[in-house]
């Protein structure tokens, strides 16, 4: 886990330090889990939450790095929790809608059975000044072992 923070820290640190401060936006948001999926054997906790740092490639695209903490309960009851680390890209059809994937690896802690598997997200959502909501698809597999989410986000930018 401190290995986790430990390149957190430093990828924030190189973005910050390579962008200029006008292209580079900062977002902290809090999960909440949709009942969409009622045979899912691991279900996502209310209050998991997502930081993401994006700079702005162009008017219409913004590429993301994304990291947070996720909690989750599986059917045994046990909670465990995981960290991702995914990149990715955001595209905007107008000042209001926007869409975007991010995909990356996320590291569970030592109650889950496994140390790490590969996470995409996919997501669109709206923005109205700096609060935000997206609808997204949470999904970690290593071969196959898979679980996948939905999720409602709110978010902030900072």
């Amino acid at each position: 886990m401190k290995k986790v923070l430990l390149l957190l820290s430093a990828v924030a640190s190189l973005s910050a330090a390579s962008a200029q401060k006008s292209k580079m936006e900062y977002k902290i948001g809090v999960l909440s889990p949709l009942p969409v999926n009622v045979y899912q054997n691991v279900k996502l906790y209310v209050g998991s939450s997502l930081v993401e740092a994006s700079y702005k490639y162009s008017n219409k695209v913004r590429m993301t790095l994304t990291s947070g903490f996720l909690r989750f309960q599986n059917e045994l009851d046990k909670d465990f929790t995981n960290v991702p680390v995914m990149a990715g890209a955001r595209y905007s059809v107008n000042n209001t809608v926007y869409f975007g994937a991010s995909a990356g690896v996320a590291f569970f802690n030592k109650e889950a059975s496994v140390d790490s598997r590969i996470m995409y997200s996919p997501y669109i959502g709206i923005q109205k000044g700096h609060v935000s909501a997206d609808l997204q698809y949470i999904n970690w597999y290593k071969f196959d072992n898979s679980n996948n989410n939905l999720a409602l986000c709110i978010s902030y930018t900072l």
